[in-house]
Parts: structure tokens; sequence; C-alpha cells
């Protein structure tokens, strides 16, 4: 299930205490509510606050796992629930995601965005660490102007957590090929759960066992439309999404020889 955290939020102005608060949804632009003698240039070099309510009941408590999913922030923000920090969106993911059941508790709960400016020990800090690319397509950027440009919102899971998606592709001498795609998972409470999982008009009802943390389904493609990945066209690419509790993730794939394994890191 997800739970939109669209709106109201609450902006409040950190450094030009003139400017009036005022309530804002996403996905859009800060400026959409703020003064038109503001121009972009000048909300981005101030900092602000966003704030955001909602009355967490029994149900939303229930669900084994809550991830709050942000994405769309090309500035620099600090993100807290209830006063605890939860991530920075610092530049090095199109989506940042994190479990925030254990912070969850009865009645109010407030989320907040901070737009600041980064401190430059976080700056180095963050260019030093070791990543790990491997599958993980560029970070995206979605508009020069300060705000959210996806909706925001929780991911409520009440068995296992999708958080890898691996292809692989076997191609036959004689035309044709073979897709097999692994899901991995994380157990967080036992239950009986299917994935299902689409490639190219087909779907796949896999069981999930909870002793195991994958589940396969391979695919039979006859007459591939076949990418070149030193000209990429769009039209060759498959879609792919896979369907698990509550989640869902898609992906595109190109079929190709020179193509053995993507991974896509979630």
């Amino acid at each position: 299930m997800k739970y939109s955290l669209a709106g109201y939020w609450q902006l409040s102005p950190l450094t030009d205490l003139s400017v009036p608060q005022d309530d804002i949804c996403f996905p859009a632009p800060l400026s959409q509510i703020l003064p038109t003698t503001l121009s972009e240039e000048d909300i981005a070099a101030q900092e602000w606050h966003l704030m955001h309510d909602i009355e967490v009941d029994n149900d939303l408590l229930s669900y084994a796992g809550v991830d709050l999913v942000l994405e769309g922030i090309d500035h620099y923000a600090e993100v807290r629930l209830n006063g605890a920090a939860i991530f920075d969106c610092d530049g090095q993911s199109s989506v940042y995601k994190k479990d925030i059941r254990p912070l969850l508790q009865p009645g109010r709960n407030r989320f907040e965005i901070l737009f600041l400016e980064p401190d430059d020990d976080l700056l180095v800090e963050t260019s030093q660490h070791p990543l790990c690319f491997l599958g993980k397509e560029p970070v995206r950027h979605y508009d020069p102007r300060m705000g959210i440009w996806r909706e925001p919102y929780l991911q409520c899971i009440r068995h296992v957590r999708l958080t890898h998606l691996t292809t692989e592709q076997v191609w036959h001498y004689g035309g044709g090929c073979e897709l097999l795609v692994h899901i991995y998972f994380e157990m967080l409470k036992p239950g009986l759960v299917s994935a299902a999982i689409k490639f190219d008009g087909m779907t796949y009802q896999v069981p999930i066992y909870m002793r195991s943390h994958q589940a396969s389904a391979l695919f039979q493609v006859e007459a591939p439309r076949y990418f070149d990945p030193e000209h990429p066209d769009n039209k060759d690419l498959y879609g792919l999404t896979v369907q698990l509790d509550g989640q869902e993730e898609s992906c595109q794939i190109g079929l190709s020889e020179g193509i053995c394994v993507t991974h896509f890191p979630l």
C-alpha cells in the first residue's frame, strides 16, 4: 500500500523571515506559493523549512515495514521525522528510501524537509565515500527550480521488502533467447505472498518461500527485438514490472547478445 504525503506541507522561510508562510502540495516548485517578487535565483539562495503532519493509527502501525520514499529533489535537503534525522538528499541518488517504521508513534507524527546550504565537511565526506554503482541508473535531474518533482509517499509492507532485481539473457544459436528474472527480497514477517513478474505481455505468479531470499521466472522470447547498445533506440526496449506485497518496480530491458547480466538495485 502507498500512503501519499503529497500535501499539505507548510512552507516557512529560514533566511528572510518577512516572507509569509503558506501551504503547498507536491509535486510543485516552491515558487508556486511564494511572492512573485522572489525570483528562482532568490529562492535557491535562501534556506526553507517544510512541515507535514500525519495521524498514525493502529492500521498503519500493523505493517512490518514502512518506507519513506522521496524522489525529484535536486537541491540539498535534510529530512527528519519527529525531530530525528532520517537521511540527506545530497545528489547521490534520484530516489531516497528508508524504513521509518521504528520512528512512527501512535497519534500525530511530523515530517520535516529543510532546504539548506550543505556543510563543506559533508561535501568532502560524501565525495570520498565508496559507492557501488553496479547496474545503477545515472542520477536524474528533474528541474532547476527548488521544489519536489515527484509525489512523496510511504510504502507500507506487510511481509517482504523487494530489494533487488537481476536479469540474465541466454541466446540460442537457432534464434530467440531466454530472459531469467531474479527478484531478491527481505523477509519482515511470515505470511502467504506471491510475486507477479510481467514481461513482453506475459505474467508469471511466483510463490515466495519465506526461508529463501530470492525467486525467479524464466521468459522465452522467440523473435526478440534486438537492442544495439552502440546505437540505442528506446523502441527496442522491453518493459519489466515486478509486483510484490504492495510494492511495484518497473524498468526497461534491452535484449542483446552483448548484455549478459543486468542489475537493478532498488
